[in-house]
């Protein structure tokens, strides 16, 4: 065999080997990516923060009338949020569990008592958001307190599209909702590292 064959031939199995090697990392990550020890427990963490992220985007779509309001729908997701916030999401942060590729800072199991003081405030307050979203305010709460129009075009007539509307007290438990989670991602939340 020529010089030139094997050096060529040596390159190609060497392309060869970089490119399966980097599908198959494509495919199944990096060892912290995987379903397994602590890598397992940021995974499930990370859907369950990202789940949040979700049911809050259709929170405000709905709350600033990008989407219709489904009073249904709204309460359906502000409960989710409320669950999510409980025992599960807080077992996934286990001392150790700190691998490469997740943004949880480091000092979030120094501090743990606090981490879960903001997740406990969070589900309170979804709670108290899903409640304010369950019904529709009366006639006498819109007149004595307002209320919030979710929609761009309320209903014929004074207070005819109740529905559409969020009671006061609803719409400021969103607004601390939305202050916790960006108070806890600000302070327990960094950079890839």
């Amino acid at each position: 065999m020529k010089t030139g064959t094997r050096n060529r031939a040596i390159v190609v199995a060497a392309l060869t080997s970089m490119l399966v090697s980097g599908a198959a990392t494509a495919w199944y990550g990096g060892p912290w990516y995987r379903p397994y020890g602590s890598g397992a427990m940021v995974y499930k963490r990370q859907d369950i923060m990202r789940s949040h992220g979700y049911d809050m985007t259709e929170l405000a779509q709905m709350l600033d009338g990008r989407r219709a309001f489904n009073r249904a729908e709204a309460t359906r997701l502000a409960r989710e949020i409320e669950k999510g916030f409980g025992d599960e999401l807080l077992s996934q942060y286990a001392p150790g569990t700190v691998v490469a590729g997740t943004r949880t800072a480091p000092w979030t199991w120094g501090q743990f008592g606090q981490f879960k003081a903001m997740a406990d405030g969070a589900r309170e307050t979804a709670k108290r958001l899903a409640e304010g979203l369950e019904t529709a305010p009366t006639d006498e709460q819109v007149r004595e307190q307002g209320a919030w129009v979710t929609g761009a075009r309320p209903g014929l007539g004074r207070w005819r599209h109740l529905d559409g509307l969020v009671s006061v007290e609803g719409i400021q438990a969103y607004g601390q909702l939305r202050a916790t989670c960006s108070g806890c991602h600000w302070h327990f939340r960094t950079r890839r590292w």
